[in-house]
């Protein structure tokens, strides 16, 4: 634990949180209509769970961040809040440069909202493409069509190996659970035994989320999205993070009425390891990329 003191003579101790703590962190999310998927705290901490940090001043969560390695040359940032009434002081910065250290000389990336672009300039990060927030009702007009498949234990070595082609990195701990708990599932398309697209669902406090979603083939996308609403209820509310490059997504997404809440920048700190990666259609979280 490490222990600072802010501006107002306050104590704020710095520490790693456990899974149980970081449940307040997702009720601040919450709070602040982050809509996080349910589950996605466990697996988050399967990637790296040493990167996971909170800030407290008298014994209560105020501040919280994640630095999550999930490579020796990446690790993502998200869950950067701070509550409403603690800001302005201080506190998030001071935890910011605590928990950055975690990353040691990988390559960072995160996903910030436009106002704060500036600021996370000014560490060196640089804004390489937007991501869209998308949100619809699920549709009967949707049906599941053939050659698409539930994801099980036996595709998750091709699912992982597939998922890396578009994120430059293993995901391998991230992917091993995040689509079988929790109501999950995900779905791959495959053409001669090879899988050609993929795309995950799960609930959320306001609906389900999308993500990830690959599929490089226009008629792919179509066919994976009407696989994934295939399976929700008619007008549940859905949430889809899409990069700005995927631009046949966005295209289906707003002729099914779908319609854009706000976009993110995506930044990093570093390298990329990979740039406008053509089929990456949804990202599977913007906390952890």
């Amino acid at each position: 634990m490490i222990t600072v003191t802010d501006n107002l003579k306050d104590t704020l101790q710095i520490s790693i949180a456990s899974p149980m703590e970081w449940l307040e962190v997702i009720e601040m999310a919450q709070q602040e209509t982050w809509d996080p998927g349910h589950g996605d705290d466990l697996s988050f901490f399967s990637v790296d769970n040493a990167g996971f940090f909170i800030g407290s001043l008298n014994g209560k969560i105020v501040a919280a961040i994640s630095v999550v390695n999930f490579h020796g040359t990446y690790a993502h940032l998200g869950y950067y809040i701070v509550k409403p009434e603690f800001r302005g002081r201080g506190l998030g910065l001071t935890l910011w440069e605590t928990a950055i250290k975690h990353a040691g000389d990988r390559c960072i990336g995160l996903d910030g909202m436009p106002a704060q672009e500036a600021n996370y300039s000014k560490w060196g990060f640089s804004t390489h493409y937007h991501t869209h927030r998308f949100q619809g009702v699920a549709s009967a007009n949707f049906k599941k069509i053939g050659n698409i498949s539930a994801i099980n234990g036996g595709h998750l070595p091709a699912v992982i190996a597939f998922d890396e082609k578009f994120v430059g990195y293993s995901r391998i701990n991230l992917l091993s659970c995040w689509f079988n708990n929790a109501n999950r599932k995900g779905f791959i398309l495959t053409e001669k035994q090879v899988i050609k697209g993929l795309i995950g669902i799960r609930p959320s406090d306001t609906g389900y989320r999308i993500g990830p979603f690959y599929a490089t083939d226009a008629s792919h996308i179509e066919s994976l999205l009407h696989a994934a609403m295939a399976e929700l209820p008619e007008n549940t509310l859905v949430t889809i993070d899409v990069p700005e490059f995927a631009t046949e997504t966005i295209a289906l997404l707003t002729s099914s009425g779908y319609r854009a809440l706000f976009h993110t920048c995506r930044m990093y700190l570093g390298i990329p390891p990979l740039f406008c990666q053509h089929g990456n259609n949804a990202v599977a979280s913007l906390e952890l990329g």
